[in-house]
C-alpha cells in the first residue's frame, strides 16, 4: 500500500492518508514524544493508509488521538481506530460524546451536503465509538506529551462550532484542522473553507486573531501539510475570506450551482493574474467544493 510520510523537527510526522484515493488531500500528524499522540484520523476509507504509514514507522500501537472537529473527513475513521486498539481514546469537542457513539445523525447531516452515495464511495461509513473511549475537551486544556511537553487544546469556532486547534509550544507548531482554510500542493496561498451551517466570519476572525498571538514557527493543516510562514498565512486567510464574502454579496439572486460557476470563473481569473500555474489552479478549484462555499457564505449573510 502506498505511503507518504514526512518527518519534521521535534519528532512530528506528517502522514498523507490519500483521502478520496488522491495524494495531497488530507494530512494526519503523529507526535512521537515519550507520551505520543495522533492528530486527526481522516475518513474511514483512508484508515488503511493511516495504519500502513504508522506501521512503516514501527508504530504498532496508538493509544490516543486528538481530533480538531467532527467533520467526517477528520473524524470518520475514529471508530476503526478504537476497534483496532481497544484501549484507544480520543480527545474531541464535547459534542463528540453525543455523536460518536451514535453517528447516524452526524452521517445524515453531512450527507445532506455531499449526498449519501458520494460519502459512502469517497469517505466511507463511520463506525460507532464507545462513550468510554471519548474524552471531552475544555478550552486551554493541556494534553501531556511527556518530559514536560504539552499539547494545548484551543477552542476556536468559526469554521465549525465544535472546532479545536492544538498548539505544541515545544515545537511552536499549531495543528489547525480547517481553521485557516486550504493550501493544496503546490500552492502557497490560502483558499477559504467556509461550510454551512457553522461558518461565521466574526467568530472565525476572532479565532484567527487569537491564534496569531501565539509564538509560531509552523502551521500544520489538515488540507494540506506543514507550512513555515504562519503569520503571513493567517493574514492571507482573512483577506481571502473578506474578498469571497464581498464577491458573493454582490452576486445577483442566482442558484447555488450558477453562483458556484461565477465564483470559479472569478477565482480562476484571479489566480492566473497572480501567476499561479494551471495544475495548481485546477487542484484548488476541483477540491474546494465551491457549491458548499456558496451555501456557507449565503447562510452567514442571511443570519447576520
Amino acid at each position: 500500500m502506498k505511503q507518504d510520510v514526512i518527518k519534521f523537527d521535534n519528532h512530528i510526522y506528517q502522514i498523507d492518508v490519500f483521502m478520496e484515493n488522491k495524494p495531497g488531500r488530507m494530512s494526519c500528524y503523529y507526535i512521537d514524544s515519550s507520551n505520543p499522540i495522533l492528530i486527526e484520523v481522516g475518513p474511514s476509507k483512508s484508515f488503511p493508509y493511516l495504519i500502513s504509514s504508522l506501521e512503516s514507522l514501527g508504530i504498532n500501537q496508538v493509544n490516543r488521538s486528538a481530533i480538531t472537529h467532527l467533520h467526517l473527513d477528520h473524524v470518520g475513521g475514529i471508530g476503526h481506530l478504537v476497534e483496532k486498539f481497544k484501549d484507544h481514546f480520543v480527545y474531541i469537542h464535547e459534542l463528540g460524546l453525543k455523536h460518536l457513539p451514535n453517528p447516524e445523525k452526524l452521517w445524515k447531516a453531512v450527507s445532506e451536503v455531499y449526498t449519501e452515495d458520494w460519502l459512502s464511495t469517497n469517505w466511507g461509513e463511520i463506525k460507532p465509538t464507545p462513550l468510554n473511549n471519548i474524552h471531552s475537551l475544555k478550552d486551554k486544556e493541556l494534553i501531556d506529551l511527556g518530559n514536560g511537553r504539552k499539547l494545548e487544546a484551543i477552542y476556536g469556532p468559526g469554521h465549525a462550532k465544535h472546532h479545536y486547534t492544538f498548539y505544541d509550544a515545544y515545537s511552536k507548531t499549531l495543528f489547525m484542522g480547517d481553521t485557516l482554510g486550504l493550501i493544496y500542493p503546490h500552492g502557497d496561498f490560502v483558499q477559504p473553507n467556509l461550510p454551512p451551517p457553522d461558518f461565521n466570519k466574526e467568530l472565525l476572525f476572532n479565532t484567527l486573531d487569537k491564534l496569531y498571538t501565539l509564538d509560531l514557527e509552523y502551521l500544520a493543516l489538515a488540507h494540506f501539510g506543514i507550512h513555515k510562514n504562519p503569520y503571513e498565512l493567517i493574514v492571507n486567510a482573512k483577506e481571502s475570506i473578506e474578498l469571497w464574502i464581498d464577491f458573493v454579496t454582490k452576486l445577483p439572486n442566482l442558484s447555488i450551482d450558477v453562483a458556484a460557476e461565477s465564483l470559479q470563473t472569478w477565482l480562476s481569473s484571479n489566480y492566473r493574474i497572480l501567476g499561479v500555474d494551471e495544475d495548481t489552479i485546477k487542484n484548488y478549484l476541483d477540491n474546494g467544493n465551491l457549491q458548499m462555499q456558496i451555501q456557507g457564505i449565503k447562510n452567514f449573510l442571511e443570519n447576520t
